[in-house]
């Protein structure tokens, strides 16, 4: 087989190009998936079409000629016929190729959803389409509705609810690993609660005035009946005589495989396992309990089940196609390979790199990663008291602590009141996002709003505690907004805990930083000003050097409470720009004059 340039990193004596078997649940898996994607589109027009049953029956009559317009036009028959019969056959092949059935409950609902849809299904396309074919049967949806209401109602709504779980449940899991998804999450959850709801709402009532119309009887012929009975026989036969095929399959196929003779899997902190060759490694991980992430179920649309291998890497064929992409965009190490994805036929050594804990599996061993985590566009504060060791050095400790108690409750109450939650607290300093439930904009401004609220109530600390103090207190804030990973870390010793990391963080603590070399008590990134849509008085513009950048950066720092905002540009209330060098340390500083 011809080799895969670029397809990821290299393995020592593997043969060039991936395996057959990889090549085909790369394409089949796309196949698998556009199929259901067209599936998924008919059923929500279909269901839409029901919807519009709740405005009365012409309104339905009306969608559905626009909507037949397409299903039943040569494209759209050939997508949808097509897809009907692919996307079973291959989700199938796809059952057919585990080698454990021990796996999360999500996917044992799936695949039990995929094969009762066909037996309620097969009844209704038969009774609509194939007869509606074969003898000019009405097919408008007053006609159809007679036939099924009220008898039949409770299965045809049983059908939908099977349709659209099953389907929903398949994008969820597709897309829940991409950045994206975050964004649309809550959108895609509304409707896939919303769509079957109104559907059936639209069914009852559409059904009930169809019972109602002064129209006669429809009478069936007995060659109509006939006609019925044994298409649906020999459809539903057809059905179990694949599924029957599937269970010899994977009878045999066990058969077989404990004949040859078992291969010995190592792995790191959790021991050996025998095994026969054909299992992934997911899938042992699975069989043996053993602590794994899995993010997408094996699907190779996310990294998280990836090991090193340390042993037997030369006896594994190279990455598939999509194996060898996923691989490229986490710049994976040599010798790291995707669990999901390699079914080892000699003995193998590998280490776990991002372990699951056991605690709190389910019955296939693997805990799915917290749906909490996130990339997220937040604006982060870093705040921290100035001088706060000298200060700590003239305290007596419990006087000490009950200013800092003091302290944190006035600051958390300012960013409370603006939307803001405070996500970390170390020593004499914390750090807080804005941006949970709001747009960047509105968090820009709710940021620079409790900062100035902080402000003022440090202010009003140093007036209670003037005789207390032998210095007054100050505080110097960082804010920046982008890009920010959100989740929770956990242990045994230190419980759980929300995080949120990323470059967002650490710019808006090197601006807090730089607040006392420029002498500003906010520094606030022009990005973050900008998206507030408003200018600020008052303030002065530099540049900063920020780690990890080559250009350094705009910033707006603010001598003190920053003043009422005023709709306009910030750049017209930047009267000087200052350029902070940086080579080795941020203490050199140039004038830029920028007119």
């Amino acid at each position: 087989m011809s080799s895969i340039p670029n397809s990821g990193p290299s393995l020592p004596g593997g043969r060039a190009g991936a395996s057959g078997l990889e090549q085909v649940n790369s394409w089949s898996r796309d196949v698998r998936f556009a199929s259901g994607c067209v599936l998924m589109l008919f059923a929500t027009t279909h269901f839409l079409n029901h919807a519009v049953g709740i405005f009365g029956i012409p309104a339905m009559e009306a969608m559905q000629l626009w909507r037949h317009g397409f299903w039943e036009s040569k494209i759209g028959s050939v997508l949808l016929y097509g897809a009907l019969i692919v996307h079973p056959v291959f989700a199938l092949l796809r059952v057919a190729q585990r080698r454990t059935f021990r796996m999360p409950m999500r996917e044992v609902l799936q695949i039990a959803l995929g094969v009762a849809i066909p037996l309620l299904l097969i009844d209704h396309i038969v009774a609509t389409r194939v007869q509606g074919t074969l003898f000019m049967q009405d097919e408008s949806y007053h006609a159809v509705l007679r036939r099924l209401w009220p008898n039949l109602a409770l299965s045809q709504s049983l059908l939908l609810l099977l349709v659209w779980t099953h389907g929903v449940i398949g994008l969820h899991f597709t897309f829940r690993s991409r950045d994206s998804y975050a964004r649309w999450r809550d959108p895609f959850l509304l409707a896939a609660i919303l769509v079957p709801l109104l559907a059936l709402i639209g069914f009852a009532v559409a059904g009930r005035e169809a019972r109602l119309m002064a129209l006669p009887p429809e009478l069936s012929t007995a060659q109509q009946v006939d006609s019925f009975n044994l298409h649906v026989t020999w459809a539903k036969r057809a059905f179990f005589g694949l599924v029957g095929a599937f269970v010899l399959f994977v009878a045999i196929r066990e058969v077989r495989a404990r004949a040859v003779g078992a291969i010995t899997v190592r792995f790191v902190g959790h021991g050996v396992r025998k095994v026969v060759p054909g299992f992934t490694l997911l899938e042992i991980f699975r069989r043996f309990g053993i602590p794994h992430a899995a993010l997408c179920g094996g699907r190779a649309r996310c990294a998280t089940c990836r090991v090193l291998v340390l042993d037997g890497a030369a006896d594994l064929p190279p990455p598939g196609p999509n194996e060898a992409r996923l691989l490229r965009r986490i710049s994976a190490g040599e010798n790291v390979r995707l669990a999901c994805q390699i079914r080892p036929k000699h003995d193998l050594q590998v280490q776990i790199l991002l372990a699951a804990r056991q605690r709190g599996a389910g019955p296939s061993g693997a805990l799915d990663p917290d749906s909490g985590i996130a990339r997220k566009g937040l604006t982060v504060m870093v705040a921290d008291l100035r001088a706060f060791t000298a200060l700590s050095e003239r305290q007596l400790p419990r006087e000490l602590l009950t200013l800092l108690n003091r302290f944190y409750d006035e600051m958390s109450q300012a960013i409370a009141a603006h939307g803001g939650r405070i996500e970390a607290i170390y020593g004499d300093g914390l750090m807080a996002v804005f941006g949970l439930d709001a747009t960047p904009g509105r968090a820009a401004s709710a940021a620079i709003a409790a900062a100035g609220d902080m402000l003022r109530a440090v202010e009003a600390l140093n007036r209670e505690y003037a005789t207390a103090l032998p210095l007054p207190l100050r505080i110097g804030i960082g804010i920046h907004g982008g890009q920010a990973i959100m989740g929770a870390v956990e242990n045994e010793s230190m419980g759980r805990r929300e995080i949120t990391v990323g470059e967002t963080v650490m710019i808006a603590s090197q601006l807090e930083a730089a607040t006392r070399r420029l002498l500003s008590d906010i520094i606030v990134s022009a990005e973050t000003v900008a998206a507030t849509g408003r200018s600020f008085p008052g303030i002065t513009s530099y540049k900063i050097a920020i780690k990890g950048r080559d250009k350094p950066m705009q910033v707006y720092g603010f001598g003190g409470v920053p003043e009422k905002v005023v709709p306009g540009k910030p750049e017209e209330n930047a009267p000087r720009l200052k350029q902070v060098a940086k080579a080795g340390s941020d203490k050199t500083e140039a004038d830029d004059n920028t007119g």
